[in-house]
């Protein structure tokens, strides 16, 4: 038995610290608690010293005192990723962006970072994050994503224990890359309005310059949302590729009983999505979900753009359509985002927009233009910001806590002015 060096002095609640002869280690025990069954529970540390011994007991207890218990100083990164990832994000977060993060943490944090115990991470290594990103060719828009990613993981370790601060917020965050998205010129939004209504589908471009719909919203649109009396489409449902995950059992030693490494490819997979989501499986891992921004808005419809609506809505009426979709393929099918930006870009072609030339040569203007017409196009018309985000669907918490709730009229009285200024290319014989 170790026997306890004479000539120490302690006060009452100090615990007890014994010299263990066997290990040649100093030990400081103080009781915490009890165990369900009665029994006094106590922590222990050791130190080579009886200074450090008291030394690394004080921090315990400070670590209690504030956390509510010590700090786990062994849970390595690796294995409180995929314990965040499961049970903080995906009852939250969207399929895709629950795919983005699960991406972030396997490429970069978990590989460079895992072997780390969360406790021990120092800024220094967070800073090495950011530059083994961007010296692996990617964008500091990437390593911006990768360190929010990592601060949200720390966050959630800090509150459960795991780690004393988060360290991310200690280090200044990478710059995110300027944005290539830019929009149309008055001129070559008019000539692509013009282009449109020659086309059969031409409406689902005149929304997407006139109501500046997101792609995925555009694709997602159904006939039930929209009211053609009143002159409104509720912006309720947005079309997304869900991400599939195993369905073959639990991994065991990092193996899935189906032997295969996604879960794409197992045979009982399954729609990657948490309990309560609220989704419309259409086909596959086609999905109707709900707006980026999670919030249903009305987006009003100049009086030219319903009655080219009921015109669309009529010439389609006997084609097949499953899903009730207002834009579709012929055949029914969901139009993919792939698709739509072909069509997108042969009508830009058509409109003479972009010559065949910069096909290849340039980057070519994507669907989002459309959308940031939209808003442009309103700012220069002088219309309120606080409207335009109601109209656009302005998901920014800087931009929605400056914002209170805007008036349909004032929507409408907005989108007035839009279809005015571009009065003469809404002009269809």
């Amino acid at each position: 038995m170790a026997k306890k060096k004479p000539g120490r002095k302690r006060g009452n609640g100090d615990g007890g610290l014994y010299w263990i002869e066997s290990r040649q280690l100093w030990r400081a025990v103080v009781d915490n608690g009890y165990w369900p069954d009665g029994r006094r529970r106590q922590l222990s540390v050791m130190g080579k010293t009886a200074e450090i011994a008291r030394a690394k007991m004080k921090t315990k207890l400070d670590e209690i005192d504030e956390f509510g218990a010590p700090i786990d100083a062994k849970t390595t990164l690796a294995e409180w990723a995929p314990h965040w990832l499961e049970t903080v994000c995906k009852p939250h977060l969207k399929p895709n962006a629950l795919a983005k993060y699960e991406s972030l943490s396997r490429t970069w944090i978990v590989p460079l970072l895992g072997k780390r115990s969360v406790a021990s991470l120092k800024p220094s290594d967070v800073r090495l994050l950011h530059k083994h990103i961007i010296d692996s060719g990617r964008s500091s828009s990437t390593a911006l994503a990768t360190h929010n990613v990592l601060s949200g993981m720390l966050k959630a370790a800090r509150l459960d224990g795991i780690a004393k601060r988060n360290v991310a917020d200690d280090v200044e965050p990478p710059k995110a890359a300027v944005s290539d998205r830019g929009s149309l010129s008055p001129e070559d939004a008019i000539n692509v309005l013009k282009t449109a209504a020659k086309q059969d589908d031409g409406t689902r471009w005149w929304v997407a310059l006139l109501g500046g719909l997101r792609q995925s919203e555009r694709t997602g649109a159904r006939i039930e949302s929209l009211d053609l009396d009143k002159g409104i489409l509720a912006v309720e449902w947005q079309l997304d590729e869900i991400p599939s995950e195993h369905g073959c059992g639990e991994r065991v030693e990092g193996v899935w009983p189906c032997r295969k490494k996604q879960g794409a490819a197992c045979s009982h997979r399954r729609l990657k999505i948490p309990n309560g989501f609220e989704y419309k499986q259409l086909a596959g891992r086609l999905c109707l979900i709900r707006p980026k921004s999670g919030k249903t808005r009305d987006v009003p419809l100049l009086p030219q753009v319903v009655v080219e609506l009921r015109k669309h809505l009529a010439r389609t009426a006997d084609e097949p359509n499953p899903h009730g979709l207002i834009w579709h393929n012929p055949d029914g099918s969901p139009i993919l985002p792939g698709e739509d930006q072909q069509a997108w870009t042969a009508l830009l072609l058509a409109a003479g927009v972009i010559a065949e030339s910069d096909i290849g040569a340039r980057p070519i203007p994507t669907t989002h233009w459309a959308r940031h017409t939209t808003a442009t196009v309103l700012m220069e018309l002088g219309v309120d910001a606080k409207i335009i985000g109601e109209i656009v669907g302005h998901q920014s918490e800087a931009v929605t806590r400056r914002y209170q709730h805007v008036s349909s009229a004032a929507a409408r009285d907005a989108i007035g002015q839009l279809g005015a200024h571009f009065a003469d290319a809404l002009e269809v014989n």
